[in-house]
């Protein structure tokens, strides 16, 4: 997901509700779903815990090379979308990018990846560009990606700010170090603010959260915020402060959300792999193509509102259309990979080659 996306849907849903979210509240009960709290790699080994930080590249890349996979969201409307794909130790988005980190921390099963964002002052408008990411990759022991997105604002001078004057709890003397405003880049460069802390320990947020009750607790680092907005919404959210340098420029780190109760995440299936299709494949006449990439398969006759989904050696594109409805576009491989019987929706079949 683009850091666009991502901060559209992640303010968004603060903002409004809950049903903006793609979480899966039920999962089954054996599984642990892990969290989405930070994992610091400045922090010294924990002696009560079995876990350690691993900061190590090499190690990490073998972890990842051993959850290799395509993952999917499976929607509301039962539709699938191809979120993210692990092929020997890169990771890709869902729209077939590679994942480029600046730095990855592995703790258990639970991956942090961060991303930082694109300098300023090259004349460019950036925009969203500018922001930096955090994503947590929870590996559970059904196979499936439980991931929690980490939204990271930056700290500049406290300042009063217009539209910010919903208090939020009482004035804290343990939060006057972490005095700034928070803010992330919008589009356009502009600066949005998600919280202000001002030079008493007051926390402020946005008038638009409608928030009519509310407290705030300080814990290792972690600003655990409780509120409710009109309309019953409810929430709980752990915002870690992050001094990677130690000279008080704090970042401000999402770790867990709570929504009326609910941990908020997002529950990825995980399939087979593209890459050991990878290759064209054409009928005689060559009037139907199928491309395979370590990333996407795609139809020449269906070029977009599709999603490619492997299990075993069958291919199935979902071709998606709130008209017609969903269209199943089959393929069934051969042992090598060098044919495949394609079944149409209308359930003719036709005998594609690799080439």
């Amino acid at each position: 997901m683009n850091k666009k996306i991502l901060l559209t849907i992640f303010i968004s849903l603060l903002i409004l509700n809950c049903s903006a979210t793609i979480t899966n509240p039920n999962p089954e009960n054996e599984v642990d779903i892990g969290d989405g709290s930070f994992i610091d790699p400045t922090a010294k080994p924990n002696s009560q815990s079995s876990e350690i930080i691993i900061t190590d590249q090499g190690q990490i890349s073998e972890f990842i090379k051993n959850h290799n996979g395509a993952y999917y969201s499976r929607y509301d409307d039962n539709s699938l979308g191809l979120r993210y794909i692990i092929d020997s130790d890169s990771i890709y988005n869902g729209y077939g990018t590679k994942v480029e980190a600046t730095m990855k921390t592995l703790l258990g099963n639970k991956l942090q990846i961060y991303i930082e964002g694109k300098k300023s002052g090259s004349g460019v408008n950036l925009g969203y560009e500018m922001n930096d990411e955090m994503y947590t990759f929870n590996f559970g022991s059904d196979g499936n990606i439980y991931l929690f997105a980490n939204a990271i604002f930056h700290k500049e001078a406290y300042q009063k700010t217009s539209g910010y004057s919903t208090l939020i709890g009482e004035p804290m003397s343990e939060l006057i170090t972490y005095s700034g405003n928070y803010y992330y880049y919008d589009y356009d460069d502009t600066k949005k603010y998600y919280i202000l802390i001002d030079t008493a320990g007051q926390v402020y947020m946005d008038d638009n959260f409608k928030i009519n009750y509310s407290k705030v607790e300080l814990s290792n680092s972690v600003l655990i915020i409780t509120y409710k907005q009109t309309g019953g919404t409810s929430s709980r959210q752990e915002l870690h402060f992050y001094d990677k340098d130690k000279n008080q420029d704090y970042k401000l780190i999402f770790g867990n959300t709570w929504i009326n109760n609910q941990l908020q995440y997002e529950a990825l299936i995980k399939y087979n792999l593209f890459s050991p299709y990878s290759g064209i494949y054409k009928s005689a006449d060559s009037s139907i193509t199928l491309t395979i990439t370590t990333t996407d398969a795609q139809l020449n006759t269906v070029t977009y509102s599709y999603t490619p989904v492997i299990i075993g050696n069958t291919l199935t594109i979902y071709q998606y259309s709130s008209k017609t409805g969903t269209k199943v576009h089959k393929f069934v491989f051969n042992d090598d990979k060098s044919k495949a019987v394609y079944t149409k929706p209308d359930g003719t079949t036709v005998e594609l080659n690799r080439y």
